[in-house]
């Protein structure tokens, strides 16, 4: 062996430089075990890095230094210097990350890709597009996505809760269609800000290509609200809504009461231009 090296000192070195490859395989071969998502430019920069040192411990064994030396100080210095660049600047570097077999994700959605979110994050999704998980709806003060706030933590809570009765519906029966549809429209407003703001938005445009408007979608403005019922007591996934896919998983809210649900879907058939008929207490229990 013409390394220079000898014994115990020789040793070292290989054992070194076979941790350190040991150590770079293992963080490769994480995301195929599902142990986190590492992105596909890191990925690339790391088995350069893997390549390099395995050519240099070669020549170092054969003893060959003035390669080993010119190799040592130009390239992979050059190679550690673009990886540490590449991670520093991936939130604006991608290698058609957002692009799949269905097709591409929106800038939005690729703001929530699972190893860019920098939040928490209630629920993760899978993007019917490029198949990448991304964070359907986060909980965060600070999670922001465009600048609009996506706090959704406190719906979640909500759902936790049993719902109480609400007085404002004694002897609902008894009074008159229009009496009706001022208590479901005041009741509908305070539930529609809990539980559906933070997705839809408090002017139901939503988020675009994340949770869809309920502005002028047409089960907001059928005549029949059942199928509107039905999306708020069972949840909803990966709907076209005008011709728009919305991979963004809605949650079921079988925990809100009767009075609730009905008061949340007649304000949204009633609210931003939307002109669907009122959603009465009784045709949620008969849905449910």
């Amino acid at each position: 062996m013409a390394s220079g090296h000898s014994g115990a000192a020789a040793f070292k070195t290989y054992l070194a430089v076979f941790a350190f490859l040991t150590v770079l395989t293992v963080v490769e071969m994480a995301p195929l075990f599902g142990l986190w998502d590492i992105p596909a430019a890191i990925l690339l920069g790391m088995s350069a890095v893997k390549f390099v040192v395995v050519c240099l411990f070669f020549m170092h064994l054969l003893g060959d230094a003035p390669i080993y030396k010119k190799l040592f100080f130009v390239p992979l210095v050059m190679v550690i210097l673009t990886v540490l660049v590449l991670m520093t600047l991936f939130k604006s570097f991608n290698l058609n990350y957002r692009t799949g077999p269905g097709g591409t994700d929106s800038e939005e959605v690729a703001k929530r890709y699972r190893g860019v979110w920098q939040g928490e994050c209630n629920a993760w999704a899978k993007s019917p597009f490029s198949g990448n998980d991304y964070c359907a709806s986060g909980p965060s003060d600070d999670a922001k996505v465009s600048g609009i706030l996506v706090d959704t933590q406190k719906a979640y809570d909500e759902l936790k809760k049993p719902a109480a009765a609400d007085p404002r519906f004694d002897g609902f029966a008894s009074k008159s269609p229009d009496e009706q549809k001022a208590v479901l429209m005041a009741v509908g407003e305070e539930t529609y800000g809990a539980q559906c703001a933070a997705c839809h938005q408090v002017t139901g445009q939503g988020i675009p290509n994340v949770f869809p408007p309920l502005a002028g979608d047409p089960v907001a403005n059928a005549p029949d609200p059942s199928e509107h019922i039905t999306i708020v007591l069972k949840g909803l996934m990966g709907k076209s809504i005008n011709g728009v896919a919305y991979p963004g998983a809605m949650p079921a809210f079988p925990q809100l009461s009767d009075d609730q649900i009905a008061a949340v879907i007649t304000y949204e058939r009633a609210s931003w231009g939307n002109a669907g008929s009122v959603s009465l207490p009784e045709q949620v229990a008969k849905l449910r």
